[in-house]
């Protein structure tokens, strides 16, 4: 690493307009972090390709407060417990350094141990009912492996990642588009602590820096950087989760796709995918024999298959019950009304039973009156996870 203190390092992190790329041409042509922070002449730095004149007048007027608020950023990572990590420093991931763009700065929360297999499972925010599941199933089945999440915190696909890690006691870590002080989506970040206690959280923003919609792009390179392989399981066909891909695609990591309905908007994306070459995913074991036998030997061995049309009922069903809960699927939610056409009995009887296997636990109520069996199928398909 370069000469510098971390205030230098951090300094130069929040110069306005640099990134990782004219950071290190910087680095290159001048050496020392503080001097390009505070001292190098703007008109120096303009002979540096990429920076325009936009960008070199905000860092000539940055530069007035810059000291102070590098200071004030040192103090609230210490208050909010955050670790700030040197590219090439200590605890600094190994698979970003390799990247032509690795942030120079992280601010992380949580642990990120070296050695350890990660895979993204990303997905669509305004994912479906089916994304969710499977999403969260593939999760938690990875994570039953030892294998730690990689999402980016978002709703949907990504809230359903992380939540199915950790519902199996695994590891999982959020790459966030914004700065420390600025979680998004905000109604997220109870989760995001849950995930810090046991995973981590990462970010190369400042820590005020706000979730502006060119972070999530950017941020995307990261997700795909720290994993072995990305796994695509609900995603249009103009998504960020097709930019992860894509980054995948240009760091050498693998792609996969869980395939969705033709007839869904939210799965052109990973429909196409696939036609592109990307693995198709129906399970778990699909993901894991794409790893190289590296990786694959340092899993743990697979939990024996459960199928959710196969388990066993709760015990002390009574029959009204048990004739419902056979017509009720795991993945495909059942409404009322057409659950009332099917049963072999009076609607009041078939209220009484979905009570009863509510009561229970065997069933969830969704919005609608529309009703799903639980369980979770593990090695035999995409399953779910508690949400």
């Amino acid at each position: 690493m370069p000469a510098g203190n971390r205030l230098d390092w951090i300094s130069l992190n929040l110069l306005p307009g640099l990134g990782p790329i004219l950071i290190d041409r910087a680095l290159e042509r001048f050496g020392d972090p503080g001097e390009i922070a505070y001292r190098v002449p703007v008109r120096r730095l303009a002979t540096l390709p990429g920076a325009g004149p936009k960008l070199l007048a905000g860092i000539d007027e940055a530069r007035a407060t810059l000291r102070r608020r590098a200071e004030k950023e040192l103090r609230t990572a210490d208050r909010l417990g955050l670790r700030i990590l040197i590219r090439d420093g200590p605890g600094y991931p190994p698979a970003l350094i390799e990247l032509p763009d690795a942030p120079i700065v992280l601010y992380a929360k949580g642990e990120l141990p070296e050695g350890v297999v990660r895979i993204a499972v990303v997905g669509s925010r305004r994912a479906t009912l089916y994304g969710t599941r499977v999403a969260a199933g593939l999760a938690a089945d990875l994570a039953t492996r030892g294998i730690e999440i990689v999402s980016g915190g978002a709703r949907g696909i990504d809230t359903a990642a992380h939540k199915g890690a950790l519902a199996v006691a695994g590891r999982t870590v959020v790459v966030m588009g914004s700065g420390f002080l600025h979680p998004y989506p905000a109604q997220n970040a109870d989760l995001f602590e849950r995930i810090a206690a046991s995973g981590a959280v990462l970010s190369e923003f400042p820590l005020d820096t706000t979730p502006r919609p060119d972070n999530f792009p950017r941020r995307n390179r990261l997700i795909s950087g720290l994993c072995v392989a990305v796994v695509v399981v609900e995603a249009a066909r103009r998504s960020g989760s097709l930019v992860t891909a894509g980054h995948a695609l240009e760091q050498g990591r693998e792609v996969l796709a869980v395939p969705g309905p033709v007839s869904s908007g939210r799965s052109t994306g990973t429909n196409w995918l696939i036609q592109q070459g990307a693995k198709l995913v129906q399970n778990v074991e699909d993901i894991v024999e794409e790893l190289s036998p590296l990786f694959r030997t340092s899993l743990r061995p697979p939990e024996p298959a459960v199928d959710d049309a196969e388990a066993l009922p709760p015990p002390g069903l009574l029959p009204d019950e048990r004739t419902v809960l056979e017509m009720l699927d795991p993945v495909e939610p059942q409404q009322l009304d057409d659950l009332a056409e099917r049963a072999p009995f009076s609607f009041a009887r078939l209220q009484s039973a979905l009570f009863g296997l509510e009561l229970r636990g065997a069933v969830d109520v969704r919005p609608g009156g529309h009703y799903l069996r639980k369980g979770r199928c593990r090695g035999s398909g995409p399953g779910s996870a508690p949400l």
